[in-house]
């Protein structure tokens, strides 16, 4: 989580309350992973919000709007003035946080789990990579969105393929392909098809020898200023 709200929001915390005009035409993108209002994440953030005991009304004048513009998809912010203001004064409330994690669980990082068991996906990182891509590309079946890349990265092996993570994943019901392997093959096709700076961090994760760098001793990555930034997390690796 911390790449991806590194590359989102530009710190390697949750950021609850940021909220910008979004720059790609998405509209209004706050809070923790950039929900847009555009494509209607944010709206159901909100959506949940309201149904918690201490919501305090902040979105009330917006909703007609927001649904409006979720419904076609419109990264238009007119009639949105004060919006960020109202999303900043909701992040004081601890249930608005609650509000964003539960949408990001439902809506992306629990639809990741359906590839990861798909082939028998082991470790962390490469779980991570796969939630990302499903936040910042989308969880489609498009050639530049999470399952278009991920049936390319099943297409392109035809056999067995060994490797030094300590853990195959099967192919298609029948190909064993090391888990290191294929993520790096998935990470290629991400590269191809994405123009998110992302990529880049995963891909120097991988050592010319196939394993993974260890991040509970840290990682440096290039942040989205261009500036260093060390990452540090404990997750599972073929070391474990």
């Amino acid at each position: 989580m911390q790449l991806i709200s590194l590359y989102q929001t530009g710190s390697t915390g949750q950021n609850f309350a940021q909220c910008v005009e979004d720059d790609n035409g998405s509209g209004y993108a706050s809070g923790i992973i950039n929900f847009t209002t555009r494509n209607g994440d944010a709206l159901k953030v909100i959506q949940a919000y309201k149904g918690m005991t201490y919501y305090a009304g902040e979105f009330d004048e917006f909703m007609s709007t927001l649904e409006s513009y979720a419904e076609e998809e419109s990264g238009s912010t007119e009639g949105l003035d004060g919006y960020c203001d109202a999303w900043k004064t909701a992040a004081n409330n601890t249930e608005f946080w609650n509000a964003q994690s539960s949408v990001v669980y439902n809506d992306y990082e629990q639809p990741t789990f359906t590839y990861i068991n798909q082939i028998g996906i082991k470790y962390s990182v490469t779980h991570a990579a796969l939630y990302d891509t499903a936040i910042v590309d989308g969880l489609g079946s498009s050639s530049s969105s999470l399952g278009g890349m991920f049936k390319a990265t099943n297409k392109a092996f035809t056999e067995d393929v060994n490797g030094a993570s300590g853990n195959n994943v099967t192919i298609n019901g029948k190909y064993h392909v090391d888990e290191y392997v294929w993520l790096a093959k998935f990470l290629d096709i991400r590269e191809s098809k994405s123009s998110s700076k992302n990529v880049e961090a995963y891909k120097s994760m991988l050592e010319s020898d196939g394993s993974v760098k260890d991040w509970s001793s840290g990682v440096t990555v290039k942040g989205p200023d261009g500036d260093d930034v060390t990452i540090k997390c404990n997750y599972i690796s073929s070391s474990d």
